[in-house]
């Protein structure tokens, strides 16, 4: 539907990536059109439902119109086959795609969760964490994977919580090429993997969880 980026706390370090207030969303049909280009363009669909409760997967692809999703995800380099312009949010292709209002909120791996985050959780219809740790992140932070796994066990936690976010769907993506990382966040009830974050993989995480 839309996919509206949100300025991360004045007491983070500067995000990279140009942030903009949210925006007129697209039409459902421009929309469409967009999605089903990036879907057409995927070579192979490597995006792997590992788990989901069936009451999450039935609410998360049964939002009201009205209702946003909150998609966080991590400050990375682009992957090494990336067709975008380098001051893009590599993860923004993921935010166009979903079809529902996006606010998008990106967070730095050395600072974690901060109280800007948390205040994007009461009004979510559903919570999207994405986690990267591909090679190309990892031989940039070591500590990557370890960082995104607190980043996101925090705003589980803040969501199990929270009187309006208990009960949202929380879906975790983790996008690696690393076999190891996905039994260490067994704790996240719904899974999605992914072993690349190049735009038609993106697309296919979306096919993934909304259904093609």
């Amino acid at each position: 539907m839309g996919e509206h980026k949100v300025k991360t706390s004045s007491k983070s370090k500067t995000n990279p990536y140009p942030i903009s207030q949210p925006k007129k969303m697209a039409t459902s049909s421009s929309k469409k059109s967009n999605l089903t280009s990036l879907l057409q363009n995927a070579s192979s669909n490597t995006a792997t439902f590992v788990r989901c409760p069936t009451a999450t997967l039935q609410r998360l692809r049964h939002l009201h119109e009205a209702e946003w999703i909150t998609l966080f995800t991590p400050v990375v380099p682009h992957p090494p086959a990336t067709i975008l312009a380098r001051n893009m949010d590599p993860f923004e292709p993921l935010g166009r795609a979903l079809p529902r209002q996006v606010r998008h909120v990106p967070y730095r791996m050395d600072n974690g969760m901060t109280e800007t985050h948390a205040d994007f959780l009461p009004p979510a219809g559903a919570i999207i964490i994405v986690m990267c740790t591909t090679e190309n992140v990892m031989s940039h932070n070591s500590y990557a994977f370890h960082q995104q796994v607190e980043f996101a066990r925090a705003i589980q936690k803040k969501a199990n919580e929270s009187r309006n976010s208990a009960h949202v769907p929380l879906i975790l993506v983790l996008v690696t090429d690393n076999q190891t990382h996905e039994p260490a966040v067994s704790d996240f009830p719904a899974l999605v993997t992914n072993t690349e974050y190049t735009t038609q993989a993106l697309a296919n995480a979306v096919q993934v969880l909304f259904g093609s």
